[in-house]
């Protein structure tokens, strides 16, 4: 009998690898691993995790085979398979990841190259040494991601050492199977240095390593025969690669089609596909700015080129989306990465029909962007995320507790969830009259954001918890209910500069836009006041959305004022609108606060004029023609804008309620924005660490 996920769960295979089903978990760079590039026993359970999750093919990775040549680090906490000292540590990971019932494969590099932003793998020397990243010619990295990083100039590669990085990469292969893993994926994409011997953008060789495209593919192709030669004929050996790297006279889809021959030709049992460099606009993991299924284009291209099997990701995380895509011909297995660290049983739940109990993935990329800071991988919506030794099952309590909650957006309600499931006894107060706080808001932005909230929601209200709507906590409330703990998450405080014109009908702030989703009057002319009583009905982020693309309420020129995340989301969101966008920012750097691949479509949309960016500069005055500018020299610019919009980050909230109600409870816990404003990702660890500790 055919079932609605039919092809995600038919067997499927690559080479001599049988897969019981084509849901894969790409490698992400879990930065799990230790000083030298060892397994640890936290990168063990988290693959252990995802394979338990019903996947078919668990890749690890990257792990680097060649550190003795390329010796700097992708990034921080990098995974190394050149000696077989690492034997043992891959070997637990791969015994892991089988017991979980999922083949185990692993991503393979030879380096970073000019991308490399990480320190030496010898610890101490990136102040003292002077080593540099290799490249094929000495052509720098795209764009860095650290905090305060700066890519090195390259030095470029000997024809001896392009020989040692090959056979050490052969050495690597041999290791890797030695541990026990069932496939290799040669790492060819995001700029690093095969993808940089293969580009015409970095490689300007002049000798067998460079110039025409078989010589540029020549440094790839000779891995893949060492490797080959290291493993045996039957083992196998995939490849993934960017099939556009997005730079001027680069890398392109003609040429990965002829790649995608050449390994064919030579063996290799898989391509899988990626896009652009790490560092510049479409990335390898695409945030929420772009299309879902971005990459399926460059799937069906790949997959008219060759019979060997292709592997695709890119924002597939709807299971219908996903499923079409195999029904279509235009891949054959589905590349499921960031959804399986939002939820790790994706594939358990499509299979058994409940899409609804799938926690959303948010696209916001805070799990790679973790990985960059030097923190292991940490995800928005699942606080349990790499952390799995404690976290990963919530148990139920030994002593059961009145817990009174104040705030039902992110933080508040997954208080209240976790609260609950462990079985306590759960009342949940919300000022307003619908659930979600700024998750309301943050789906103009992101529509999974709404997924998240809706899915949120819908678990709280499945659970035994009391929801009051409209319903301000106060003292004589907390007297009147007695819990043993209140938990404060009533949101931050919205701030506007004070200026003259602050007011005008023309400046809108989020504060406005959540009043009125809210139902709540805005003072901003007649129409506004009318649709109050309806707003709260009708208006979703959904509509606020569409209506960007109008002339109302926002219209062609618009001036940003605040130019960390959410006003920088914003220009992006209406700059695809096709608004005519200024920022605004009183510090020196825009989006700090910014993931880094969404960071780089902003700079693509600030080089092509889309977007204007003002730092160091604040507003002074909004009159009729505009704002008023002051630079840090004190001059002052009149800039024409239609429409002012007030985007700066929140505070947090100076509340009595918790000095009033130090007293009068047992537990008392402040969380969220309330406390700090750091997103969703706090917000949701907040509720879940303070509800799971009750």
């Amino acid at each position: 009998m055919k079932t609605e996920f039919e092809r995600l769960f038919e067997p499927g295979k690559i080479g001599t690898l049988e897969l019981k089903n084509r849901i894969v978990m790409p490698s992400m760079g879990a930065r799990f691993y230790g000083l030298w590039g060892e397994v640890t026993d936290t990168a063990v359970e988290w693959f252990r995790r995802r394979a338990k999750g019903g996947c078919g093919l668990v890749i690890p990775g990257a792990a680097f085979a060649a550190t003795a040549i390329d010796p700097l680090k992708s990034s921080p906490n990098a995974l190394r398979v050149d000696d077989t000292s690492y034997i043992s540590g891959l070997s637990c990971m791969a015994e892991a990841i089988h017991e979980g019932g999922a083949k185990a494969g692993i991503q393979v590099s030879p380096g970073a190259g000019a991308q490399a932003e990480g320190n030496p793998w010898m610890p101490g020397l990136q102040v003292t040494s002077t080593i540099a990243p290799v490249s094929p010619s000495g052509v720098p990295g795209i764009g860095h991601t650290l905090p305060g990083s700066k890519l090195k100039q390259p030095r470029v590669l000997t024809i001896e050492e392009i020989r040692q990085i090959i056979e050490l990469c052969g050495l690597s292969a041999r290791n890797v199977k030695t541990a026990g893993f069932d496939l290799i994926e040669i790492h060819a994409h995001g700029g690093y240095l095969i993808a940089q011997f293969m580009s015409p953008y970095f490689n300007k060789r002049t000798d067998e390593y460079g110039g025409s495209f078989d010589n540029r593919c020549r440094f790839l192709m000779d891995i893949v025969a060492a490797m080959r030669k290291a493993v045996g004929p039957d083992f196998p050996l995939t490849a993934k690669y960017s099939i556009d790297d997005m730079l001027p006279g680069g890398w392109d889809v003609k040429q990965s089609q002829a790649l995608a021959q050449k390994l064919e030709a030579a063996g290799v049992s898989g391509i899988g596909i990626s896009s652009g460099v790490h560092g510049a606009k479409m990335p390898a993991a695409p945030t929420y700015v772009y299309p879902r299924g971005i990459f399926l284009p460059f799937a069906e291209a790949i997959k008219s080129a060759v019979k060997i099997p292709v592997l695709v990701g890119g924002r597939l995380n709807d299971p219908r989306m996903a499923e079409k895509t195999l029904r279509d011909g235009k891949a054959d297995f589905i590349c499921e990465g960031r959804a399986l660290i939002a939820d790790p049983d994706w594939p358990n739940k499509v299979a058994s029909g409940q899409l609804e109990e799938i926690r959303p993935c948010l696209s916001c990329n805070e799990c790679r962007q973790a990985g960059h800071r030097g923190q292991p991988i940490r995800c928005a919506v699942n606080a349990a995320a790499g952390k799995e030794r404690r976290y990963d099952s919530i148990p139920p309590t030994q002593s059961r507790k009145k817990v009174l909650i104040a705030g039902g957006g992110p933080a508040g309600l997954e208080a209240a969830r976790v609260a609950a499931l462990r079985g306590h006894q759960v009342t949940l107060c919300e000022k307003y009259g619908q659930l979600g706080g700024l998750m309301l808001l943050g789906g103009v932005h992101n529509e999974e954001i709404t997924a998240f909230s809706d899915w949120l929601v819908a678990h709280v209200k499945k659970l035994p918890v009391e929801i009051r709507l409209n319903a301000e906590l106060t003292p004589a409330l907390v007297e009147h209910i007695k819990p043993d703990a209140v938990i404060l998450a009533i949101g931050g405080t919205f701030v506007s500069p004070q200026v003259p014109g602050i007011d005008r009908d023309n400046v809108f702030s989020s504060k406005d836009m959540l009043a009125m989703m809210h139902g709540n009057s805005i003072n901003k002319g007649i129409l506004f006041r009318a649709i109050a009583p309806l707003a709260k009905h009708v208006i979703t982020a959904s509509m606020v959305r569409q209506m960007l693309g109008s002339n109302f309420p926002i219209k062609k020129d618009v001036a940003i004022i605040g130019g960390n995340f959410p006003g920088c989301s914003l220009a992006l969101l209406l700059a695809e609108k096709g608004k005519k966008v200024t920022i605004v920012e009183e510090s020196d750097l825009l989006g700090r606060d910014m993931e880094a691949n969404t960071m780089a479509v902003l700079k693509a949309e600030i080089k092509s004029g889309n977007v204007k960016a003002l730092t160091l500069s604040k507003i002074s005055e909004i009159n009729d023609k505009g704002i008023v500018v002051i630079d840090a020299q004190g001059n002052k610019t009149l800039h024409e804008t239609e429409t002012v919009v007030v985007a700066l980050d929140l505070l947090p909230t100076e509340s009595k309620l918790a000095a009033q109600l130090k007293d009068k409870v047992k537990e008392l816990y402040v969380i969220g924005d309330a406390k700090s404003f750091l997103r969703i990702k706090n917000a949701i660890w907040e509720g879940f660490v303070t509800a799971w500790e009750l």
